[in-house]
């Protein structure tokens, strides 16, 4: 297969595209296709177009494709294609040798070497059995029904032919024909990589100014919140709660009160502790991570060995941990809080954390207490036992409701795509257009290598800077497939849990929840599409706000494929067998 820039042909006529994409599978794989190639250089216009233009070992040729009936009549040229039809008083062929000409020149410009490589051009009328001879008409450069069925590459073959022979004869010499490096240096010329001239770092920039945005249900909650001492505030990943939590409690505390801040998240509370840092009024937020907290009471009460009570993890957090902390709290009279915050409580509500809470709130606890709480539902690792009891211990206290359903994190691609591939759904109302989002498939480690280090060297050139990427995957860096690398992209790969330091950011994605990047790599993915690991990959794809590219390897298409259905059916309104909402 020849390679097809774009890919995906730009909006055109049915013909040019059937053409196109005949091109793309039956030439060459060294050989580069061009579609709709703006022309400055024409001849006879301000600004021309080829419609087709196939960069080969051949010779290099402008096509001209007419891809519906064709007639001529006193002069002027009638053509007809899906449906419309237009009238032109230059023929096809001087039509293909205006562009022909302009391709020449524009590559002899840049490189004077190609003077003397054989450029041609060619007509292409793959629904029309065109027969008719004339001064303007020539037979020997045109494919048109009769011949169309064939493999193109007989036609690139005639094509050859029939240039080296018209140069023989005009110049009494035979042209040039490029090699495979002039194939990729005449791309570069007539259709070059534009990451100097297009800046994608600019680009998000525009992005993340619509993101900032509060949209309509964020200010709706951060109302009901200003009205209600006691809320609870729903939403997927992306709609924006630590935002509207961050600022919940900056307005408790310019009104005086001693806030607590709490989330699951190390690294997240570190990141707000230092976004708080320079704000004066944020003074009294104590912003910490639960456990650290819990530890940090539970050693000065003496009480640390109690913890290897604890079992398994999800008994630790659950259970263990809260209980232990409310019995040091007391022993070391530990003071209350004023108001409570707390983000990603998801991890949090279970009965004994929630008895934790009360007892930082004092007196008034948490039925009369003030606090707010924010999680997403569909990342709740506890069952529905234990998030009946919460609900109905919570329910005591009476708190005012908000959903949030409108995207300010992702963009448009990062949340479909998020959703794709953990199968669980992103919010997408809301979500403003953003680049393009994709997998990237690799045969093995040494390949994956290859396409992550081209993958950071390519958005390093278009203006992304090393700090806002982030790699993240399913394990520890030493169980991935980053554990023997130590730099990509010529710049360093550093572990989040090592502090600010200049490079490409390394974590897991359960130790980023709650955090963001403008670019996202995830890796460590093929356990894609099995049921266990979903609330996983939801978590850290939807950590992306502007770029997300899923690395997977080649066995992991069909696994794709199927969730990319099961995507579709759920927007319709059918969800798919199997599949996660």
């Amino acid at each position: 297969m020849a390679t097809l820039i774009p890919e995906q042909p730009k909006e055109c006529s049915y013909g040019e595209r059937l053409v196109y994409e005949r091109l793309g599978r039956d030439l060459d794989p060294d050989w580069i296709v061009l579609h709709s190639l703006g022309l400055q250089h024409h001849q006879a216009k301000l600004w021309g177009e080829a419609d087709i233009v196939v960069l080969s070992t051949k010779g290099f040729f402008a096509l001209e494709v007419k891809g519906g009936k064709v007639e001529c009549k006193d002069g002027v040229w009638r053509f007809g294609d899906s449906g419309r039809s237009y009238e032109k008083r230059e023929d096809p062929w001087s039509q293909a040798q205006g562009a022909m000409q302009a391709v020449r020149k524009r590559l002899i410009e840049a490189e004077p070497q190609f003077e003397d490589v054989l450029v041609g051009y060619g007509v292409v009328m793959p629904m029309e059995r065109f027969t008719a001879t004339g001064e303007e008409i020539e037979q020997g450069v045109l494919l048109d029904n009769r011949e169309f069925r064939r493999n193109l590459g007989y036609y690139i073959g005639q094509l050859n032919r029939f240039w080296v022979e018209a140069h023989e004869a005009k110049r009494g010499r035979k042209p040039r024909l490029p090699d495979r490096a002039e194939i990729r240096r005449a791309r570069q010329v007539l259709r070059p990589d534009v990451d100097s001239a297009f800046s994608l770092g600019s680009y998000l920039n525009g992005v993340e100014s619509r993101l900032l945005q509060l949209s309509n249900d964020q200010i709706r909650a951060s109302r009901r919140m200003a009205a209600n001492p006691r809320t609870i505030v729903r939403g997927k990943a992306g709609t924006g709660k630590t935002v509207i939590a961050i600022e919940r409690a900056r307005l408790l505390a310019s009104q005086g009160m001693k806030v607590l801040f709490l989330c699951f998240n190390q690294l997240l509370a570190e990141h707000i502790r230092l976004s708080l840092r320079s704000d004066r009024s944020a003074s009294s937020i104590d912003v910490r991570h639960v456990h650290a907290l819990y530890r940090e009471v539970i050693q000065r009460a003496g009480m640390v060995d109690r913890l290897d009570e604890g079992g398994d993890n999800r008994r630790l957090f659950a259970e263990t941990f809260p209980r232990i902390f409310v019995e040091a709290a007391i022993e070391c009279d530990l003071p209350a809080w004023d108001a409570l915050v707390i983000d990603e409580a998801q991890d949090l509500l279970t009965p004994d954390n929630i008895d934790a809470f009360d007892l930082m709130l004092g007196s008034p606890g948490i039925n009369r207490g003030r606090w707010h709480i924010f999680f997403d539902r569909y990342q709740n690792i506890y069952g529905s036992d234990v998030q009946d009891q919460v609900e109905k211990r919570l329910s005591e206290a009476q708190p005012a409701f908000d959903d949030l359903f409108e995207n300010c994190r992702n963009t448009r691609q990062v949340a479909t795509q998020g959703s794709i591939v953990s199968g669980i759904d992103l919010a997408i109302e809301g979500a403003p257009d953003g680049p393009e989002c994709g997998n990237v498939y690799y045969r093995d480690a040494a390949d994956f290598v290859r396409q992550l280090d081209a993958t950071v060297s390519r958005l390093l050139r278009q203006d992304i800077a090393p700090r806002d990427i982030a790699i993240l995957s399913t394990r520890v860096r030493a169980n991935s497939l980053v554990a023997e690398v130590e730099s990509i992209g010529g710049v360093p790969i550093v572990n989040a849990s090592s502090g600010p330091a200049e490079g490409v950011l390394f974590s897991t994605m359960h130790a980023f929840k709650g955090l963001e990047r403008r670019v996202i790599l995830a890796i460590d993915m093929a356990e894609i599409g099995e049921p266990q690991w979903s609330m996983l990959h939801y978590a850290g794809l939807s950590r992306a706000t502007g770029i997300l590219h899923v690395f997977l390897p080649d066995a992991a298409r069909k696994a794709y494929d199927l969730q990319s259905t099961a995507f579709a059916l759920r927007l319709t309104g059918r969800p798919a067998a199997g599949s996660h909402t």
